[in-house]
């Protein structure tokens, strides 16, 4: 199977000069060619990757464009690649139309598709174009056996890693016999809620560093004419960005890994985030519970322990059929069309706290 794994990089001064210098190139190719198969297509002319292949050979003879050969070159043709997947996705309505990048964006990338050499022993990574070799932090290693792929270097609030997605060499396991099932629902009050009565808390990292972020916002929204102290104020800004989210993003890999070693067979709703977003009373807590982010992992996770994972239909009225019966009480319904529906197959007992908790019911349902 491919899998991928994240490690931390410590580049040296001059190692940094050379990794900004490769994220600056990969992006002016990007942007080129996308201003160039624009003016393309205007003219009827379609464009693929091995056409721009032979522009971008033409293009790096100029002068004015004598910079991009200090970078790698595979690098360069990978920022090609990455361009036309765009392009692929936009065409199977997978994804937006392709965006011209920014230096100003939080996070910069490139890709080395080979050469990429991992000292295990001494901790180091070396990289095409670079004369040392980079200090690393390998907090797991790779299966033995398994085959890199390829590598992406990148940088986030002044911190620099690497990816690496290799070939473990292993088949997929087979489903495992389905002894454990759990429906689980999304909420704010609890992110997740299974079936069983199982919940997680809903936790507010965006919320909690609010008021700090804010602040920082503020000083940085003050324009200094001292380029290191405007650059400082940016970092501290991106600094907080990337605390809420390494947060987060722990948080729901613990979330998720728990769940999949547990169940065998996992249900869940498909949400329509980007709607729902639009309720702007609801918006920071809906963007700040990482609800996609957290079926997208289980649904990764689930795959590679062959376990069983269900998305049920958004229209299907799961909050409206009683969990012990199976009844559909719809919100329509009156309080005793309801009564009347529950009380042929729950006994005494079961109805008499059905209606004690009937308003709420009634709400969720």
């Amino acid at each position: 199977m491919l899998k991928a794994i994240k490690f931390r990089i410590y580049p040296s001064v001059e190692q940094k000069t050379l990794i900004h210098k490769h994220f600056g190139c990969a992006r002016v190719i990007y942007n080129y060619f996308l201003a160039y198969r624009q003016k393309q297509y205007a003219l009827g002319i379609k464009e693929n990757y091995f056409s721009m292949q032979k522009v971008l050979t033409t293009l790096k003879k100029q002068e004015s464009y004598a910079y991009l050969s200090e970078c790698n070159s595979q690098s360069l043709q990978m920022a090609l690649r990455q361009l036309t997947t765009a392009f692929d996705r936009f065409f199977s309505k997978l994804a937006d139309y392709p965006r011209f990048k920014s230096k100003k964006y939080a996070k910069q990338s490139f890709c080395v598709p080979q050469h990429l050499e991992m000292d295990l022993g001494n901790n180091q990574v070396k990289l095409p174009k670079f004369k040392e070799a980079i200090k690393a932090k390998f907090h797991r290693h790779l299966p033995t056996n398994s085959i890199v792929k390829q590598g992406f270097i990148s940088c986030v609030a002044d911190k620099y890693y690497l990816s690496v997605s290799y070939e473990d060499n292993k088949p997929e396991p087979k489903p495992t016999t389905i002894r454990k099932a759990v429906g689980l629902d999304m909420g704010l009050e609890s992110l997740v809620i299974a079936s069983n009565g199982v919940f997680y808390p809903y936790k507010k990292f965006f919320q909690n560093l609010q008021t700090k972020l804010t602040k920082a916002q503020r000083r940085l929204s003050k324009n200094s004419k001292v380029l290191v102290i405007e650059k400082s104020k940016a970092k501290k800004v991106a600094q907080i960005h990337a605390s809420i989210s390494n947060s987060r993003e722990d948080y729901l890999h613990k979330i998720s890994n728990e769940i999949t070693n547990q169940y065998d067979l996992l249900a869940v709703e498909t949400l329509k985030v980007r709607n729902l977003v639009k309720n702007h009373k609801l918006a920071k807590s809906i963007a700040n519970a990482s609800w996609s982010r957290l079926i997208s992992l289980l649904e990764y996770k689930a795959g590679w322990k062959g376990k069983t994972l269900i998305k049920i239909d958004q229209y299907f009225p799961s909050s409206q059929i009683c969990s012990t019966c199976g009844s559909n009480t719809v919100k329509s319904h009156s309080i005793l069309e309801i009564l009347s529906a529950l009380v042929v197959k729950h006994t005494i007992t079961e109805t008499s706290m059905l209606a004690s908790t009937l308003e709420t019911m009634l709400w969720e349902c």
